[in-house]
Formats: structure tokens, sequence, C-alpha cells
């Protein structure tokens, strides 16, 4: 069993976006963020996430709730499977009750322990740092980049088995293999590159051989319960940082070249891990709200990587160009030789994404014959059909000048009418602010909830749902709760006397809108009414705050549960002689009207 300390620590330290983002796609909107909602047929971003509350809301089926019921729905498992899972991603050790498990040692602390034994083997292999200083590195490079040398396999196995750390668990993170023979270290006499995730968790490693021979120059860690290739960037945990201020991103092929771009002073490189950029890289970079520069090697593999990227970022509606380098040369290489003033004007060319997939696209098409010309527009169109019009129309010069045709004689778009959405909260009734500031400094301060009902009542609010949320003291399992967190522009009620003139604005505003008034009812918005323009004025009256807040309580109290209206009559003079002479607003009232 989970201990309950475990699940709570496990709810602060995750990030929900991230572990949301595994399953669908996830924007930023405003202060929040915003995914089409996995639990009915969305075609509109309708699910808004919060990511300092954690938790999550769909404004269209009303689905939320914390990461760990998004797991639950989405993946159908159970509460303790969920926890484990999102456990798994957050790398975070979970403690259980059982004594098995409480001595079972964290596995998020099994690669950094291989990583200190690595980076100590590299300083004692002069072949790997020969090799590494080769290629233009130096000491600091080293250090900043976490570089480091697995030694053979036995030597790995050992140092394991010193740490106590079982086959079991080291086979989770991925730091051995196993087959028919037993087990071996996944990486072996090769120079090894800390691999971290943006949140700067270690979560596994590449590694190069230092043997020509070997036709697996680079590998990667297996995928284990934390490292999957297809979602992590080589250095972004360096890179994103200045990703986030420049709203840019370049994206090389390997490590060498990521390390090579720092160096040159391009903070914002990181590189894919042996495959191109996939699916499961586009939420990433989204989140970054980032423009692509993608800078391949002019071979076959880095063409073809090229033309898979960019049909990818510009189908994900991402900003981007790419940029090739000739001369058979890569950035390391440009780098080590001292030609960076080079690598600055390759950057400055490039394709925008586009235009590039669609010149390789018609390059690769026989153009020798009208019909095979149609044909090659007929490829262009499944491409373009899928783009915006406008974007897509952009194409028409293009496509017409590499097909040699007229220009009326090119169609890119499906001039399809689009439909536009509104967002849901804009949907719904005009919110009245001053309400829900005032709700939401009730719900985080709900030892008030006793007061407020002295004072107030639930009828007096638009948001009916959210207020009777509140006064039962439901949490951010309730929807009312979380969509009371998604209005924007709401400032946060800072202490009790906001709360009060808050609630002498509220009850005015009820009797205001009430559209005949009975007797009892007039007094009630007279004297609601009186307080509101005069507040200031009475509190400059009082030399103690404190009294003059506990006066106000007692008036409004007083004004609440007044019910005939010889007594509201009264009420009303005597607090308007009291305002006038400047006296105690609630001086002998208690005596007068009882």
């Amino acid at each position: 069993m989970i201990e309950q300390a475990s699940i709570e620590q496990l709810l602060q330290k995750t990030d929900i976006v991230d572990i949301i983002a595994h399953y669908v796609e996830v924007k930023k909107q405003g202060s929040s963020y915003v995914c089409v909602c996995p639990f009915h047929d969305d075609k509109n971003p309708s699910m808004h996430i919060n990511s300092i509350k954690g938790f999550y809301h769909c404004f269209a089926c009303k689905a939320g709730g914390n990461v760990f019921k998004f797991v639950m729905d989405y993946e159908k498992l159970n509460f303790v499977e969920a926890v484990e899972k999102v456990a798994s991603w957050s790398n975070f050790s979970l403690t259980y009750t059982s004594q098995k498990q409480d001595n079972k040692k964290s596995i998020i602390h099994i690669l950094p322990t291989l990583n200190a034994f690595y980076k100590q083997n590299l300083a004692k292999n002069k072949e790997a740092l020969a090799y590494l200083y080769k290629r233009g590195l130096n000491d600091e490079d080293i250090r900043t980049f976490e570089l480091g040398f697995a030694p053979s396999s036995n030597e790995t196995l050992r140092l394991l088995q010193n740490e106590q750390i079982t086959q079991e668990e080291a086979l989770e993170v991925g730091a051995i293999k196993q087959n028919e023979n037993g087990a071996y270290a996944s990486f072996i006499n090769r120079i090894t590159f800390s691999i971290y995730d943006h949140k700067n968790l270690l979560i596994g490693f590449g590694g190069r051989t230092l043997d020509e021979n070997n036709m697996a120059k680079y590998v990667n860690s297996p995928q284990s319960k934390l490292f999957d290739k297809s979602r992590v960037f080589y250095a972004l945990n360096l890179a994103k940082d200045t990703i986030y201020k420049q709203k840019e991103m370049i994206i090389c092929e390997g490590y060498m070249d990521a390390i090579a771009f720092h160096k040159a002073g391009f903070k914002n490189a990181v590189a894919v891990l042996g495959t191109a950029l996939g699916e499961n890289h586009i939420p990433l970079i989204k989140r970054l709200e980032a423009r692509v520069i993608l800078c391949f090697d002019n071979d076959n593999a880095g063409l073809n990587a090229a033309v898979r990227s960019a049909h990818l970022l510009s189908l994900a509606k991402i900003d981007g160009k790419v940029v090739l380098i000739e001369g058979g040369k890569d950035p390391a290489e440009l780098v080590a030789s001292h030609q960076e003033k080079l690598l600055f004007n390759i950057l400055e060319k490039g394709i925008e994404l586009g235009e590039f997939y669609i010149r390789s696209l018609i390059a690769s098409c026989d153009l020798s014959s009208a019909l095979s010309k149609q044909k090659a527009l007929e490829e262009v169109q499944k491409y373009t059909f899928n783009l915006e019009p406008l974007v897509a129309n952009s194409y028409t010069t293009l496509v017409a000048n590499l097909l040699g045709v007229n220009i009326n004689d090119i169609k890119l778009s499906k001039n399809t009418r689009k439909i536009s959405f509104t967002n849901p909260i804009k949907q719904s009734k005009i919110n009245n602010i001053s309400e829900l500031e005032l709700l939401k400094f009730l719900y985080e301060n709900n030892e008030i909830i006793g007061l407020f009902k002295l004072l107030s009542a639930k009828e007096y609010f638009l948001h009916q749902d959210i207020t009777k949320a509140i006064l039962e003291q439901k949490n951010f399992e309730d929807p009312s709760i979380r969509e009371l967190y998604e209005f924007e522009n709401i400032k946060n009620l800072s202490n009790l006397e906001e709360f009060l003139y808050a609630i002498c604005k509220i009850n005015l505003a009820y009797f205001n809108k009430l559209k005949s008034l009975n007797l009892k009812q007039a007094f009630k918005k007279q004297i609601y009414n009186l307080l509101n323009q005069n507040l200031e004025k009475i509190k400059k009256s009082y030399q103690n705050d404190e009294v003059f807040f506990n006066h106000l309580i007692e008036v409004l109290k007083s004004v609440h549960f007044l019910d005939d209206e010889e007594s509201l009559e009264l009420f009303l003079n005597r607090l308007q002689k009291n305002i006038k002479d400047k006296k105690a607003i609630h001086y002998n009232f208690e005596e007068e009207v009882f």
C-alpha cells in the first residue's frame, strides 16, 4: 500500500501539464494551458489545465480533477496504478507501507550513481579524453555536459552490486540489459553523454564507441520507466531558458553537434536522439512556443530527416526553416576547425519549412509530361489541403514555377468555409468580477464560511453552483471549484476588510437587480447603498480599525437577519444619523431595534 504522505508529495512535485502532454497536445493560453478534451468528441480546446493548482477542467463535458484522475480516466486504471504511472514519469520514488517496499532503493538514484562513476572513469581514460580534445572540446565543455566513460561490463556490474542495486532495479532504469547469457551493462567501452529531461532529471545516456570498426557508432539507453527517446531532446535542460527568451530553437542531429552549437554561442540548440523528429516531440515544442531551425547534415540521412521533420512541423502549425550544411561537414566539425563564423552565416540562410517540403516533394517526381506534372501536383495537394487556406495559397507561385505551369492552374486549398468557435468561457453569462473575487477568497479561507452565512446568502450570487460548492466545502474534484480558477483578471482579496466591502457591494447588487421590491427589501437596499457610499468615510471616524470591522460585521449581520419593516426603518434612520454625526455605526442599535 502506498503511504498517503508519499502520494501528497508526488502530487506537489508533479507538473500536471507535463503528464497530460503525454496523451494530448497541450497549448499555452494566457495564464493556463488548454487542450482538446479526450473524454468527449471535442473539436475545440475545451479543456483547461491549471498548472499552479494542479487540476484540469473541461468546460464542455465538465470532466476534471487532479493528475491521478486524468490518468485513471484516460487509461482506465485504478487509483494505485495511476499513482504509480505518474510516479514513474515524474522520476519519483513512492514509499510503501510494507517492509519489502520500504527497503526498496529509489530507482531515481541509480543513474546519478552511474553518472558519477562514468565521469570518474573518463578522467582516467587517456584515449577517450584524446578523442574529445581532438573534436574541439575542452575540460569546461566536458564538465558542463557531464561527459563520462563507461568501462567494461564487469566493472559496471560490480559497481551496481557494491551499491546494492538489484538487477531488477538496474533493468528498470536501463542501466543494464539481459539476454539468454545473463545481464550485461548497457554501455561498454563508450564515451557517455548524460541525458536530462527538461525538469533537470537524469533519465538516460547516449554512448559513443571509440572502435571505428563498430557499426553501432552511437547508442542510447534502452526504453525504460525513465527514458523514452521519442519524447526528449538532448541538452534541453541547458537550452530551455534561452529558448524561452529567444522563442527560437535549433534542432540538430547528434550530441556533438548540440555541444558545438553551445560552444559557438547558440545556447538554444538541442538534438534529437538518433531518430528524426517525431509526433511526441511536437507538444514539447509547442509548450516552448518556439520557432524551429532544423539543422541537419546534407547527406541522404540528413535530407530524409529534414523532409520528414519539415512535414511534421508545418502540419502542426509550427513556424521555422531548414538549414543544410554544405561541404560534407557537420556543426561539430566546423566548430572544431574554428569556423564558427561560417556556422553563423549558414544559420542566417535556410528555407521555410513548407517551401522546403514542397521543393523536396516535387524534386522527387517525374515532370517529363503534362500527366506526370498533374500527378506531382496531386502529391503536393495531399500536403497543402491539410494546411490553413492562407498558408496553402501562399505556395501557389512556387508550385507553378517548379512545375512549369500557369499559376491559374494551381489550386492548393480546398477553400472550405472555416468555422470559428468561441471560447466556452465567453459563451457563459457575463461574470461578476467582484463576486468571483469574493468567492475565491472564501474558498481559500474556509474558516470564515460561518461568518459569511451571517452576512449574506447564496441566492444573492449570480454564480450559484460555485457558491454552493464553496459553502459545502467541496475541493477540486468539484467542477464548479475548478471553474472558479479558470476565470482570468480576478485579483486576490488580501484581507477581511476587502472581504466585508465586497459583501456590501454584492448584497446591494442583488437588491438592485430585483424588478419589484416590497418594503422590507427596499429598506435593505437603502441600507446597503448607504454603506457602500460611505464605508471609507465611516472608517475614518474610527480610531481603531478592529473596532470598525467588528461594528461593520454587526451592522451587516443585523441587516441580513432583520425581518420586519418597522425595525428596518428604525435601523436605516439610526444608521443615517450616526454616519452624519460621525458616531459609531453600531451605537446602541440592539437596544433601539429590539
